[in-house]
Protein backbone atom coordinates (compact mmCIF):
# COMPACT_ATOMS: atom_id res chain seq x y z
CA UNK A 1 0.00 0.00 0.00
CA UNK A 2 1.35 3.42 -1.00
CA UNK A 3 -0.04 6.52 0.72
CA UNK A 4 0.09 9.90 -1.00
CA UNK A 5 -0.74 12.10 1.96
CA UNK A 6 -1.40 15.14 -0.20
CA UNK A 7 -3.84 13.25 -2.43
CA UNK A 8 -5.87 11.56 0.31
CA UNK A 9 -9.46 12.70 0.71
CA UNK A 10 -9.86 15.06 3.69
CA UNK A 11 -12.23 12.57 5.32
CA UNK A 12 -9.18 10.34 5.78
CA UNK A 13 -6.15 12.61 5.80
CA UNK A 14 -7.47 14.67 8.71
CA UNK A 15 -8.10 11.81 11.17
CA UNK A 16 -5.05 9.85 10.02
CA UNK A 17 -2.78 12.82 10.75
CA UNK A 18 -4.13 12.91 14.30
CA UNK A 19 -3.15 9.29 14.90
CA UNK A 20 -3.33 5.72 13.70
CA UNK A 21 -4.34 4.02 16.95
CA UNK A 22 -7.42 3.72 19.17
CA UNK A 23 -10.19 1.24 18.36
CA UNK A 24 -13.01 3.77 18.09
CA UNK A 25 -10.83 6.12 16.04
CA UNK A 26 -9.79 3.30 13.70
CA UNK A 27 -13.37 2.09 13.26
CA UNK A 28 -14.46 5.57 12.26
CA UNK A 29 -11.67 5.83 9.68
CA UNK A 30 -12.42 2.35 8.34
CA UNK A 31 -16.04 3.35 7.79
CA UNK A 32 -14.93 6.55 6.04
CA UNK A 33 -12.49 4.70 3.77
CA UNK A 34 -14.97 2.01 2.76
CA UNK A 35 -17.59 4.69 2.16
CA UNK A 36 -15.20 6.51 -0.20
CA UNK A 37 -14.40 3.22 -1.93
CA UNK A 38 -18.10 2.67 -2.57
CA UNK A 39 -18.25 5.88 -4.59
CA UNK A 40 -15.83 4.47 -7.15
CA UNK A 41 -13.21 6.51 -8.95
CA UNK A 42 -9.48 6.05 -9.49
CA UNK A 43 -8.73 5.82 -5.75
CA UNK A 44 -11.44 3.23 -5.00
CA UNK A 45 -8.98 0.32 -4.83
CA UNK A 46 -6.72 2.19 -2.40
CA UNK A 47 -9.64 3.17 -0.17
CA UNK A 48 -10.90 -0.41 -0.16
CA UNK A 49 -7.51 -1.75 0.88
CA UNK A 50 -7.11 1.01 3.44
CA UNK A 51 -10.59 0.48 4.89
CA UNK A 52 -10.02 -3.26 5.27
CA UNK A 53 -6.69 -2.74 6.99
CA UNK A 54 -8.09 -0.07 9.33
CA UNK A 55 -10.84 -2.45 10.40
CA UNK A 56 -8.32 -5.21 10.99
CA UNK A 57 -6.17 -2.81 13.02
CA UNK A 58 -9.20 -1.86 15.14
CA UNK A 59 -9.68 -5.52 16.05
CA UNK A 60 -5.97 -5.98 16.71
CA UNK A 61 -6.07 -3.18 19.29
CA UNK A 62 -8.95 -4.87 21.17
CA UNK A 63 -8.56 -8.50 20.21
CA UNK A 64 -11.31 -9.94 22.47
CA UNK A 65 -13.99 -7.60 21.15
CA UNK A 66 -16.65 -9.77 19.52
CA UNK A 67 -18.40 -6.84 17.86
CA UNK A 68 -15.34 -5.74 15.90
CA UNK A 69 -14.57 -9.37 15.10
CA UNK A 70 -18.10 -9.66 13.67
CA UNK A 71 -17.60 -6.60 11.45
CA UNK A 72 -14.32 -8.04 10.23
CA UNK A 73 -15.95 -11.37 9.37
CA UNK A 74 -18.77 -9.64 7.51
CA UNK A 75 -16.23 -7.73 5.45
CA UNK A 76 -14.22 -10.90 4.84
CA UNK A 77 -17.28 -12.60 3.36
CA UNK A 78 -17.54 -9.80 0.81
CA UNK A 79 -13.81 -9.33 0.23
CA UNK A 80 -11.51 -12.03 1.66
CA UNK A 81 -8.83 -10.15 3.57
CA UNK A 82 -7.90 -12.50 6.42
CA UNK A 83 -5.24 -15.18 6.33
CA UNK A 84 -6.54 -18.60 7.40
CA UNK A 85 -4.81 -18.51 10.80
CA UNK A 86 -6.18 -15.01 11.48
CA UNK A 87 -9.65 -15.96 10.24
CA UNK A 88 -9.78 -18.89 12.67
CA UNK A 89 -8.98 -16.68 15.67
CA UNK A 90 -11.34 -13.87 14.62
CA UNK A 91 -14.13 -16.45 14.15
CA UNK A 92 -13.48 -17.89 17.61
CA UNK A 93 -13.70 -14.45 19.21
CA UNK A 94 -16.91 -13.58 17.40
CA UNK A 95 -18.49 -16.94 18.18
CA UNK A 96 -17.86 -16.75 21.92
CA UNK A 97 -21.05 -14.81 22.52
CA UNK A 98 -22.08 -11.78 24.54
CA UNK A 99 -24.53 -11.54 27.46
CA UNK A 100 -27.78 -9.70 26.81
CA UNK A 101 -28.05 -8.09 30.24
CA UNK A 102 -25.00 -6.11 31.33
CA UNK A 103 -26.73 -3.64 33.65
CA UNK A 104 -25.17 -4.95 36.90
CA UNK A 105 -21.69 -5.00 35.37
CA UNK A 106 -22.17 -1.46 34.10
CA UNK A 107 -23.10 -0.30 37.60
CA UNK A 108 -19.95 -1.92 39.02
CA UNK A 109 -17.78 -0.34 36.33
CA UNK A 110 -19.29 3.06 37.00
CA UNK A 111 -18.51 2.78 40.71
CA UNK A 112 -14.98 1.53 40.01
CA UNK A 113 -15.19 -1.06 42.78
CA UNK A 114 -12.35 -3.25 41.61
CA UNK A 115 -12.58 -6.13 44.11
CA UNK A 116 -16.32 -6.54 43.67
CA UNK A 117 -16.02 -6.27 39.89
CA UNK A 118 -13.38 -9.00 39.68
CA UNK A 119 -15.39 -11.31 41.93
CA UNK A 120 -18.42 -10.84 39.71
CA UNK A 121 -16.41 -11.44 36.53
CA UNK A 122 -14.85 -14.60 37.98
CA UNK A 123 -18.33 -15.89 38.83
CA UNK A 124 -19.53 -15.21 35.30
CA UNK A 125 -16.48 -16.95 33.82
CA UNK A 126 -17.35 -20.07 35.82
CA UNK A 127 -20.96 -19.93 34.60
CA UNK A 128 -20.01 -19.23 30.97
CA UNK A 129 -16.43 -20.49 30.51
CA UNK A 130 -16.51 -19.95 26.75
CA UNK A 131 -17.71 -16.34 26.78
CA UNK A 132 -14.75 -14.08 26.03
CA UNK A 133 -16.82 -11.02 26.89
CA UNK A 134 -16.06 -11.52 30.58
CA UNK A 135 -12.35 -11.85 29.80
CA UNK A 136 -12.38 -8.61 27.82
CA UNK A 137 -13.98 -6.79 30.76
CA UNK A 138 -11.47 -8.28 33.20
CA UNK A 139 -8.60 -7.08 31.01
CA UNK A 140 -10.05 -3.59 30.78
CA UNK A 141 -10.47 -3.28 34.55
CA UNK A 142 -7.15 -4.96 35.30
CA UNK A 143 -5.05 -2.77 33.02
CA UNK A 144 -6.69 0.51 34.01
CA UNK A 145 -6.46 -0.30 37.72
CA UNK A 146 -2.93 -1.77 37.47
CA UNK A 147 -4.12 -5.12 38.85
CA UNK A 148 -1.42 -7.12 37.10
CA UNK A 149 -1.34 -10.03 39.55
CA UNK A 150 -5.06 -10.47 39.04
CA UNK A 151 -4.61 -10.32 35.29
CA UNK A 152 -1.90 -12.97 35.39
CA UNK A 153 -4.13 -15.20 37.50
CA UNK A 154 -7.05 -14.65 35.14
CA UNK A 155 -4.97 -15.58 32.10
CA UNK A 156 -3.74 -18.72 33.86
CA UNK A 157 -7.31 -19.80 34.67
CA UNK A 158 -8.98 -18.77 31.40
CA UNK A 159 -8.99 -21.63 28.89
CA UNK A 160 -11.21 -19.93 26.31
CA UNK A 161 -8.81 -17.25 25.06
CA UNK A 162 -7.13 -18.45 21.83
CA UNK A 163 -3.46 -19.21 22.44
CA UNK A 164 -1.96 -16.45 20.20
CA UNK A 165 -4.17 -13.83 21.85
CA UNK A 166 -3.22 -15.07 25.30
CA UNK A 167 0.46 -14.72 24.40
CA UNK A 168 -0.14 -11.16 23.22
CA UNK A 169 -2.01 -10.27 26.43
CA UNK A 170 0.67 -11.90 28.60
CA UNK A 171 3.15 -9.71 26.74
CA UNK A 172 1.03 -6.66 27.56
CA UNK A 173 1.03 -7.57 31.26
CA UNK A 174 4.81 -7.99 31.27
CA UNK A 175 5.21 -4.69 29.41
CA UNK A 176 3.03 -2.89 31.95
CA UNK A 177 5.24 -4.32 34.69
CA UNK A 178 8.29 -3.05 32.78
CA UNK A 179 9.57 -6.61 32.45
CA UNK A 180 10.51 -6.07 28.83
CA UNK A 181 12.50 -9.27 28.34
CA UNK A 182 9.42 -11.32 29.26
CA UNK A 183 7.26 -9.08 27.08
CA UNK A 184 9.57 -9.80 24.12
CA UNK A 185 9.26 -13.54 24.76
CA UNK A 186 5.45 -13.48 24.66
CA UNK A 187 5.15 -10.97 21.80
CA UNK A 188 7.55 -13.10 19.74
CA UNK A 189 5.37 -16.16 20.26
CA UNK A 190 2.21 -14.20 19.44
CA UNK A 191 3.67 -12.69 16.27
CA UNK A 192 4.89 -16.07 15.02
CA UNK A 193 1.38 -17.51 15.43
CA UNK A 194 -0.50 -14.51 14.03
CA UNK A 195 1.26 -12.25 11.49
CA UNK A 196 -0.42 -9.05 12.67
CA UNK A 197 1.19 -5.63 12.33
CA UNK A 198 0.11 -4.41 15.77
CA UNK A 199 1.88 -7.40 17.31
CA UNK A 200 5.07 -6.49 15.44
CA UNK A 201 4.87 -2.90 16.71
CA UNK A 202 4.29 -4.10 20.29
CA UNK A 203 7.29 -6.40 19.86
CA UNK A 204 9.43 -3.57 18.46
CA UNK A 205 8.74 -1.33 21.46
CA UNK A 206 9.50 -4.12 23.94
CA UNK A 207 12.66 -5.09 22.05
CA UNK A 208 13.82 -1.47 22.05
CA UNK A 209 13.22 -1.07 25.78
CA UNK A 210 15.02 -4.35 26.39
CA UNK A 211 18.08 -2.79 24.75
CA UNK A 212 18.13 -4.12 21.16
CA UNK A 213 17.78 -0.96 19.06
CA UNK A 214 18.81 -2.46 15.67
CA UNK A 215 16.18 -5.19 15.83
CA UNK A 216 13.55 -2.70 17.02
CA UNK A 217 14.28 -0.37 14.10
CA UNK A 218 14.02 -3.29 11.66
CA UNK A 219 10.65 -4.28 13.12
CA UNK A 220 9.36 -0.71 12.97
CA UNK A 221 10.52 -0.37 9.35
CA UNK A 222 8.70 -3.55 8.38
CA UNK A 223 5.54 -2.38 10.18
CA UNK A 224 5.74 1.06 8.54
CA UNK A 225 6.03 -0.58 5.12
CA UNK A 226 2.92 -2.66 5.78
CA UNK A 227 0.95 0.20 7.34
CA UNK A 228 2.22 3.49 5.94
CA UNK A 229 -0.96 5.14 7.19
CA UNK A 230 -0.05 4.63 10.88
CA UNK A 231 1.56 7.94 11.73
CA UNK A 232 2.46 6.81 15.25
CA UNK A 233 4.79 4.11 13.92
CA UNK A 234 6.31 6.50 11.36
CA UNK A 235 7.02 9.18 13.95
CA UNK A 236 8.39 6.69 16.47
CA UNK A 237 10.67 5.18 13.83
CA UNK A 238 11.94 8.60 12.79
CA UNK A 239 12.85 9.69 16.30
CA UNK A 240 14.64 6.45 17.15
CA UNK A 241 16.46 6.37 13.80
CA UNK A 242 17.67 9.97 14.23
CA UNK A 243 18.45 9.74 17.94
CA UNK A 244 15.90 12.37 18.88
CA UNK A 245 14.36 9.98 21.40
CA UNK A 246 17.58 9.92 23.45
CA UNK A 247 18.62 13.55 22.96
CA UNK A 248 19.01 15.39 26.26
CA UNK A 249 20.42 18.93 26.25
CA UNK A 250 19.79 21.81 28.61
CA UNK A 251 18.05 24.86 27.10
CA UNK A 252 20.27 27.73 26.07
CA UNK A 253 20.42 30.67 28.47
CA UNK A 254 19.09 31.14 31.97
CA UNK A 255 15.59 30.23 33.00
CA UNK A 256 13.24 29.46 35.85
CA UNK A 257 10.75 26.81 36.95
CA UNK A 258 7.46 28.42 37.99
CA UNK A 259 4.89 26.77 40.25
CA UNK A 260 1.67 28.01 41.78
CA UNK A 261 -0.02 26.05 44.54
CA UNK A 262 -3.03 25.95 46.80
CA UNK A 263 -3.50 23.51 49.70
CA UNK A 264 -1.51 20.61 48.25
CA UNK A 265 1.28 20.50 50.81
CA UNK A 266 1.97 16.77 50.50
CA UNK A 267 2.02 16.78 46.68
CA UNK A 268 3.99 20.02 46.57
CA UNK A 269 6.65 18.55 48.85
CA UNK A 270 7.08 15.60 46.49
CA UNK A 271 7.05 17.83 43.40
CA UNK A 272 9.80 20.04 44.84
CA UNK A 273 11.78 16.95 45.77
CA UNK A 274 11.68 15.89 42.10
CA UNK A 275 12.76 19.35 40.96
CA UNK A 276 15.60 19.48 43.48
CA UNK A 277 16.83 16.06 42.31
CA UNK A 278 16.79 17.05 38.64
CA UNK A 279 19.48 18.69 36.57
CA UNK A 280 18.41 22.34 36.81
CA UNK A 281 21.91 23.67 36.05
CA UNK A 282 21.57 26.24 38.82
CA UNK A 283 18.36 27.80 37.41
CA UNK A 284 15.84 29.31 39.79
CA UNK A 285 12.61 27.93 41.20
CA UNK A 286 9.80 30.38 41.99
CA UNK A 287 6.66 29.26 43.81
CA UNK A 288 3.51 31.31 44.21
CA UNK A 289 1.43 30.29 47.23
CA UNK A 290 -2.19 31.04 46.38
CA UNK A 291 -3.30 31.70 49.98
CA UNK A 292 -2.88 28.12 51.21
CA UNK A 293 -4.31 27.30 54.65
CA UNK A 294 -2.64 23.88 55.08
CA UNK A 295 1.04 23.08 55.69
CA UNK A 296 2.15 24.62 52.37
CA UNK A 297 4.01 27.60 53.97
CA UNK A 298 6.05 25.21 56.12
CA UNK A 299 6.86 23.01 53.09
CA UNK A 300 8.01 26.02 51.10
CA UNK A 301 10.11 27.37 53.96
CA UNK A 302 11.82 24.00 54.40
CA UNK A 303 12.62 23.69 50.71
CA UNK A 304 13.97 27.22 50.50
CA UNK A 305 16.35 26.36 53.31
CA UNK A 306 17.46 23.24 51.47
CA UNK A 307 17.77 24.81 48.00
CA UNK A 308 19.09 28.14 49.20
CA UNK A 309 17.50 31.57 48.96
CA UNK A 310 19.49 32.36 45.83
CA UNK A 311 17.85 29.43 44.00
CA UNK A 312 14.30 29.48 45.36
CA UNK A 313 11.90 32.40 45.72
CA UNK A 314 8.47 32.31 47.39
CA UNK A 315 5.59 34.63 46.57
CA UNK A 316 2.77 34.50 49.14
CA UNK A 317 -0.70 35.82 48.35
CA UNK A 318 -3.49 36.25 50.93
CA UNK A 319 -6.06 34.39 48.80
CA UNK A 320 -6.44 32.08 45.84
CA UNK A 321 -6.45 34.20 42.69
CA UNK A 322 -6.92 31.20 40.38
CA UNK A 323 -4.71 29.58 37.77
CA UNK A 324 -4.76 32.24 35.00
CA UNK A 325 -3.96 35.10 37.39
CA UNK A 326 -1.25 33.04 39.12
CA UNK A 327 0.41 32.27 35.78
CA UNK A 328 0.24 35.94 34.80
CA UNK A 329 1.63 37.05 38.14
CA UNK A 330 4.55 34.66 37.82
CA UNK A 331 5.42 35.74 34.28
CA UNK A 332 5.77 39.37 35.43
CA UNK A 333 8.06 38.73 38.41
CA UNK A 334 11.18 40.91 38.32
CA UNK A 335 13.45 37.94 38.97
CA UNK A 336 12.67 36.72 35.44
CA UNK A 337 14.10 39.82 33.78
CA UNK A 338 17.28 38.00 32.73
CA UNK A 339 15.57 34.70 31.89
CA UNK A 340 15.42 33.33 28.35
CA UNK A 341 12.89 30.60 29.15
CA UNK A 342 10.35 29.70 31.82
CA UNK A 343 8.69 26.39 32.65
CA UNK A 344 5.26 26.21 34.29
CA UNK A 345 5.02 23.13 36.51
CA UNK A 346 1.97 21.84 38.36
CA UNK A 347 2.32 21.33 42.09
CA UNK A 348 1.25 17.68 41.73
CA UNK A 349 3.41 16.81 38.69
CA UNK A 350 6.31 14.45 39.38
CA UNK A 351 9.21 15.15 37.03
CA UNK A 352 12.02 12.80 35.95
CA UNK A 353 15.61 13.96 36.60
CA UNK A 354 16.23 14.82 32.92
CA UNK A 355 13.01 16.80 32.37
CA UNK A 356 14.79 20.06 31.57
CA UNK A 357 17.16 18.34 29.15
CA UNK A 358 14.22 16.71 27.40
CA UNK A 359 12.58 20.08 26.95
CA UNK A 360 15.90 21.47 25.74
CA UNK A 361 16.10 18.77 23.05
CA UNK A 362 12.58 19.61 21.84
CA UNK A 363 13.46 23.31 21.82
CA UNK A 364 16.56 22.57 19.75
CA UNK A 365 14.55 20.48 17.25
CA UNK A 366 11.70 23.03 16.99
CA UNK A 367 13.17 26.41 17.98
CA UNK A 368 10.23 28.47 16.65
CA UNK A 369 7.49 26.76 18.65
CA UNK A 370 4.92 28.74 20.61
CA UNK A 371 5.38 26.40 23.59
CA UNK A 372 6.73 22.95 24.39
CA UNK A 373 4.74 20.30 26.25
CA UNK A 374 5.10 16.67 27.28
CA UNK A 375 3.35 13.36 27.80
CA UNK A 376 1.46 13.12 31.09
CA UNK A 377 0.45 9.80 32.66
CA UNK A 378 -1.34 8.75 35.80
CA UNK A 379 1.03 8.59 38.77
CA UNK A 380 -0.75 5.60 40.29
CA UNK A 381 -0.80 3.71 36.98
CA UNK A 382 1.66 5.11 34.44
CA UNK A 383 0.11 3.00 31.67
CA UNK A 384 -2.90 5.36 31.71
CA UNK A 385 -2.37 8.37 29.47
CA UNK A 386 -3.75 11.70 30.63
CA UNK A 387 -2.36 14.05 27.96
CA UNK A 388 -0.37 13.85 24.73
CA UNK A 389 -0.32 16.02 21.60
CA UNK A 390 -3.79 17.46 21.13
CA UNK A 391 -5.31 18.21 17.74
CA UNK A 392 -8.48 19.96 16.67
CA UNK A 393 -11.57 18.24 15.35
CA UNK A 394 -14.50 19.88 13.65
CA UNK A 395 -17.46 21.02 15.74
CA UNK A 396 -21.14 20.26 15.30
CA UNK A 397 -21.67 18.10 18.38
CA UNK A 398 -24.42 19.19 20.76
CA UNK A 399 -22.97 19.13 24.27
CA UNK A 400 -25.35 18.00 27.06
CA UNK A 401 -25.76 20.70 29.67
CA UNK A 402 -25.84 20.59 33.48
CA UNK A 403 -29.07 21.36 35.28
CA UNK A 404 -30.42 24.90 34.64
CA UNK A 405 -28.12 25.40 31.63
CA UNK A 406 -28.93 25.20 27.95
CA UNK A 407 -27.12 22.75 25.64
CA UNK A 408 -25.10 24.26 22.81
CA UNK A 409 -23.36 23.17 19.62
CA UNK A 410 -19.60 22.89 19.79
CA UNK A 411 -17.55 24.94 17.36
CA UNK A 412 -14.60 22.59 17.84
CA UNK A 413 -13.49 19.59 19.83
CA UNK A 414 -10.09 18.20 20.82
CA UNK A 415 -8.76 14.78 19.87
CA UNK A 416 -9.01 12.10 22.54
CA UNK A 417 -7.28 9.17 20.85
CA UNK A 418 -4.96 8.69 23.82
CA UNK A 419 -7.95 7.85 26.03
CA UNK A 420 -8.55 4.81 23.79
CA UNK A 421 -5.05 3.43 24.37
CA UNK A 422 -2.64 2.50 27.12
CA UNK A 423 0.93 3.74 27.03
CA UNK A 424 2.63 1.15 24.86
CA UNK A 425 4.88 3.80 23.32
CA UNK A 426 2.46 4.89 20.59
CA UNK A 427 2.89 8.57 21.52
CA UNK A 428 6.66 8.62 22.05
CA UNK A 429 7.62 11.17 19.42
CA UNK A 430 8.09 14.93 18.89
CA UNK A 431 5.86 16.98 16.61
CA UNK A 432 3.79 20.17 16.36
CA UNK A 433 0.19 20.14 17.53
CA UNK A 434 -2.71 22.41 18.45
CA UNK A 435 -2.19 22.26 22.20
CA UNK A 436 0.02 20.77 24.90
CA UNK A 437 -0.96 20.10 28.48
CA UNK A 438 -0.73 22.93 30.99
CA UNK A 439 0.47 20.44 33.62
CA UNK A 440 4.12 20.86 32.54
CA UNK A 441 5.07 23.18 29.71
CA UNK A 442 7.78 25.60 28.66
CA UNK A 443 8.02 28.96 26.88
CA UNK A 444 10.66 31.35 25.71
CA UNK A 445 9.97 34.30 27.97
CA UNK A 446 10.06 36.76 25.07
CA UNK A 447 7.41 34.71 23.23
CA UNK A 448 5.28 34.44 26.36
CA UNK A 449 5.29 38.21 26.94
CA UNK A 450 4.57 39.01 23.29
CA UNK A 451 1.81 36.41 23.08
CA UNK A 452 -0.01 37.88 26.07
CA UNK A 453 -1.16 36.55 29.41
CA UNK A 454 -3.62 33.84 30.30
CA UNK A 455 -7.26 34.90 30.02
CA UNK A 456 -8.75 35.71 33.44
CA UNK A 457 -12.19 34.76 32.17
CA UNK A 458 -11.14 31.14 32.65
CA UNK A 459 -10.71 31.52 36.41
CA UNK A 460 -10.35 29.80 38.75
CA UNK A 461 -9.07 27.10 36.36
CA UNK A 462 -9.87 24.92 33.34
CA UNK A 463 -8.99 25.61 29.70
CA UNK A 464 -6.94 28.79 30.18
CA UNK A 465 -3.89 26.88 28.93
CA UNK A 466 -5.83 25.48 25.95
CA UNK A 467 -7.09 28.94 24.99
CA UNK A 468 -3.57 30.34 25.31
CA UNK A 469 -2.30 27.75 22.81
CA UNK A 470 -5.19 28.20 20.39
CA UNK A 471 -4.62 31.95 20.33
CA UNK A 472 -1.22 31.26 18.78
CA UNK A 473 -2.47 28.49 16.47
CA UNK A 474 -4.96 30.95 14.98
CA UNK A 475 -1.97 32.89 13.65
CA UNK A 476 0.04 29.83 12.64
CA UNK A 477 2.27 29.65 15.73
CA UNK A 478 2.22 26.02 16.85
CA UNK A 479 3.02 24.38 20.19
CA UNK A 480 5.31 21.34 20.05
CA UNK A 481 4.84 18.09 21.96
CA UNK A 482 7.60 15.75 23.10
CA UNK A 483 6.53 12.29 24.16
CA UNK A 484 10.11 11.56 25.18
CA UNK A 485 9.44 13.46 28.39
CA UNK A 486 6.98 11.52 30.54
CA UNK A 487 5.60 13.26 33.62
CA UNK A 488 3.45 11.45 36.17
CA UNK A 489 0.49 13.38 37.52
CA UNK A 490 -0.86 12.82 41.02
CA UNK A 491 -4.37 13.91 40.00
CA UNK A 492 -6.01 10.78 38.72
CA UNK A 493 -8.49 10.33 35.96
CA UNK A 494 -11.57 8.27 36.72
CA UNK A 495 -12.52 7.25 40.25
CA UNK A 496 -10.16 9.57 42.06
CA UNK A 497 -10.96 12.47 39.78
CA UNK A 498 -14.67 12.78 40.49
CA UNK A 499 -15.71 16.37 40.86
CA UNK A 500 -18.58 18.03 42.66
CA UNK A 501 -21.34 19.87 40.83
CA UNK A 502 -19.66 23.25 41.33
CA UNK A 503 -16.40 22.10 39.72
CA UNK A 504 -18.28 20.46 36.88
CA UNK A 505 -20.34 23.59 36.34
CA UNK A 506 -17.20 25.73 36.26
CA UNK A 507 -15.53 23.45 33.70
CA UNK A 508 -18.69 23.42 31.58
CA UNK A 509 -19.00 27.20 31.72
CA UNK A 510 -15.34 27.73 30.84
CA UNK A 511 -15.61 25.40 27.85
CA UNK A 512 -18.64 27.38 26.72
CA UNK A 513 -16.62 30.60 27.00
CA UNK A 514 -13.85 29.05 24.92
CA UNK A 515 -16.27 27.76 22.30
CA UNK A 516 -17.79 31.21 21.94
CA UNK A 517 -14.61 33.29 22.21
CA UNK A 518 -13.72 32.60 18.59
CA UNK A 519 -15.96 32.33 15.54
CA UNK A 520 -16.55 29.06 13.73
CA UNK A 521 -14.43 30.42 10.88
CA UNK A 522 -11.55 31.16 13.26
CA UNK A 523 -11.71 27.64 14.68
CA UNK A 524 -11.63 26.30 11.13
CA UNK A 525 -8.49 28.36 10.51
CA UNK A 526 -6.94 26.87 13.65
CA UNK A 527 -7.86 23.35 12.54
CA UNK A 528 -6.39 23.94 9.07
CA UNK A 529 -3.17 25.36 10.57
CA UNK A 530 -2.90 22.32 12.85
CA UNK A 531 -3.43 19.96 9.92
CA UNK A 532 -0.97 21.79 7.68
CA UNK A 533 1.74 21.79 10.36
CA UNK A 534 1.25 18.08 11.00
CA UNK A 535 1.37 17.16 7.33
CA UNK A 536 4.45 19.28 6.63
CA UNK A 537 6.24 17.77 9.62
CA UNK A 538 5.35 14.24 8.53
CA UNK A 539 6.46 14.72 4.92
CA UNK A 540 9.84 16.08 6.03
CA UNK A 541 10.34 13.06 8.29
CA UNK A 542 9.28 10.62 5.55
CA UNK A 543 11.89 12.13 3.24
CA UNK A 544 14.50 11.59 5.94
CA UNK A 545 13.45 7.97 6.43
CA UNK A 546 13.57 7.33 2.67
CA UNK A 547 17.04 8.84 2.28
Amino acid sequence: MIIDWKALAPELSRPLLKGGVGKVHLLGMADAALGLAGKGGPAAALYTELGCDLLLAAWEHDCLDGNTAGQLLALHRIRPVLRPEVLAVVSAVHGSGKPENQSYLNRLLQKRETDKTFRFLEQQREKEPGALFWSSQALMVGFYEAEYDRLAAWLHADTAIPAPLKERIMGDVAFAREDFATAVFHYDRAARSLPLVTYSVRLAEAVYRAGDKPRAVALWKAAAAQRPWCINTLLRLHDVATGLDTDVRLPEGRGAALLYTWNKAEYLDRALECIAASDMDGNRVIVLDNGSTDATPDVLKAWRERMGRDRMEIVSLPLNVGAPAARNWLMQIKALADCRWVAYLDDDAMLPPDWLGRFGAAMHAYPDALAWGCKVVDHGNPMVLQAVDLHLDEGGEVLPAPERMEPYTRRFSVSDIHHQELDFGWFDYVRPCASVTGCTHMYLRETLVEHGGFDLRFSPSQYDDLEHDLRGVLHGRMPVYTGHLRVTHMKRTGKAARTDSGEFGNAYANMYKLQMKYTAAEFETMRCNDEAAGQTDLLVKLLHLDS
